[in-house]
């Protein structure tokens, strides 16, 4: 979703420093936080423009930092966001010089995806085989599924999601 409008609206004092007690326990910014209540709101009211589901498990809108370390020989590690995820694998934006390391294809090398949950304190690792790569904004997008991870790991993701 391209985000090129900025709103601005007046509030409480309570009310600011609830959210941005909120935002700091999910461990995101307050702009994030504000925009996922906001998003979750109008897509309950059945009023946000909703897109046909093709995937086999719905994905959750996120934004959560993470790190992403490529599988390749002598591969560097990058931050990046989990922008979504399912149980079947997350879209993640990356700075764009990780474009030759993090590719789509048959040939794409496998990499490794590690985050912490909102509300958790261990993080979760993923290994993971990109499946699209879009550049979007001055960074990269890509869709990745999951290949393998512990089943405790998996299974922290599959509670976090329900």
């Amino acid at each position: 979703m391209k985000k090129e409008i900025t709103i601005c609206f007046r509030t409480s004092d309570d009310l600011r420093s609830s959210l941005e007690e909120a935002a700091r326990k999910d461990r995101r910014s307050l702009s994030s936080a504000i925009e996922l209540i906001l998003t979750d709101y109008v897509s309950k009211s059945g009023l946000f423009p909703q897109q046909q589901e093709r995937r086999r498990h719905t994905r959750k809108a996120v934004s959560i930092a993470a790190q992403v370390k490529s599988g390749a020989p002598g591969g560097m590690q990058h931050q990046a966001v989990v922008l979504d995820i399912s149980l079947s694998g997350l879209r993640l934006a990356l700075p764009k010089e990780c474009t030759p390391e993090i590719y789509a294809g048959a040939e794409a090398p496998q990499f490794e995806a590690s985050f912490t949950l909102p509300e958790q304190e261990r993080p979760l690792r993923f290994l993971c085989k990109p499946e699209r790569v879009v550049p979007f904004n001055g960074s990269i997008h890509v869709g990745a599924r999951f290949v393998d991870t512990k089943l405790s790991d998996y299974q922290q993701l599959q509670q976090y999601l329900i």
